[in-house]
């Protein structure tokens, strides 16, 4: 077990060196993914100018932070502060990513995918370009890297084999996307000193210490749009509330 942790801390280090590269090659890209259709922009602040501050995802029915480095390196213990606390114009309630772990307790490593763990990870039940009440999400980080992107893992699903064009080529609309290793908000069964992580570098899903420093990117449940009054509704709320006050007044005389 120590040989395996040490093996995995090795790896992040690695990550952290190769990080500056593949970030520097990832764009959004229009034809790769499904992000296009199945991401749409929230804007909170009211200034179109700046982009949309989040992602309403339609196939997760979750919202995504659409800065994917807010707060910059955290553990786990501070990034879940911090999402739990996080306020966006007025929207709360957000969260880091979740994770199943699927089968017996732990990590089951696959290079060809479909397990919890290692390359080309479960992502939903059901189809994975639509969202259908009920389906079990089993990692959104998954499915945001491999689906909703399109990105490809080192090793190719199937047959294991590393595959040309690997890692994070792909940022959609996420602002500071970095290919590096970002945290969730599940805790590694076996051992409560660990966690699971997501590495948007290569596509694979892993588990760490929960003390190290990794990137954060936030999720809230449903639409945002469901928390935040539109323009118009606001003018009607305000509208009704001017009518009460009348009212209340020509009583009053």
């Amino acid at each position: 077990m120590k040989k395996l942790i040490k093996k995995t801390l090795k790896a992040a280090a690695l990550l952290g060196a190769l990080s500056v590269v593949g970030t520097a090659h990832a764009v959004a890209v229009h034809d790769q993914g499904i992000w296009t259709r199945s991401l749409q922009s929230r804007d909170l602040d009211g200034n179109l100018a700046n982009g949309p501050e989040a992602f309403y995802d339609t196939t997760l029915n979750i919202t995504w932070l659409a800065n994917a480095n807010q707060n910059g390196l955290m553990d786990r213990d501070t990034a879940k502060a911090w999402a739990a606390n996080l306020n966006v114009n007025g929207v709360t309630g957000w969260r880091l990513p979740s994770i199943i772990d699927t089968g017996a307790a732990g990590c089951d490593y696959r290079l060809t995918g479909g397990t919890d763990c290692g390359y080309n990870s479960q992502t939903k039940s059901g189809l994975p370009t639509k969202y259908e009440a009920g389906q079990t999400v089993y990692s959104e980080m998954a499915h945001l890297f491999y689906v909703t992107l399109g990105n490809k893992g080192f090793r190719a699903p199937g047959t294991g084999a590393v595959q040309d064009d690997w890692g994070l080529t792909n940022t959609g609309g996420f602002k500071n996307l970095q290919a590096y290793a970002y945290l969730s908000g599940t805790e590694y069964a076996p051992y409560s000193y660990l966690a699971w992580n997501f590495y948007t570098y290569d596509g694979v899903q892993n588990y760490d210490y929960k003390g190290v420093s990794l990137y954060a990117l936030a999720v809230r449940p449903g639409d945002v749009t469901a928390a935040v009054p539109e323009p118009q509704t606001w003018a009607l709320t305000l509208l009704g509330f001017t009518g009460v006050l009348l009212a209340r007044r020509r009583r009053a005389l």
